[in-house]
């Protein structure tokens, strides 16, 4: 997965909520199950630019728009 300000991160897993007054929900990576050689990360969904399958190297999902670094 790609990220504003060219941060990048591998995603196993996502848990998402949303808190009030946010205009985007928030998710946690990695979170549950654990993967050992994974970082847990939070990350916002007005920050993801692209969304990569990393086996196959396809574009699951980019954005139509400006991604927001936070």
């Amino acid at each position: 997965m790609l990220l504003s300000g060219n941060r990048s991160l591998s995603v196993f897993n996502v848990a998402w909520g949303e808190d009030m007054g946010d205009d985007f929900e928030h998710l946690t990576s990695n979170i549950s199950p654990a993967f050992d050689s994974a970082a847990v990360d939070l990350f916002f969904t007005d920050e993801v630019e692209t969304v990569i399958d990393s086996e196959t190297g396809t574009v699951v999902w980019e954005t139509d728009g400006t991604s927001k670094v936070r």
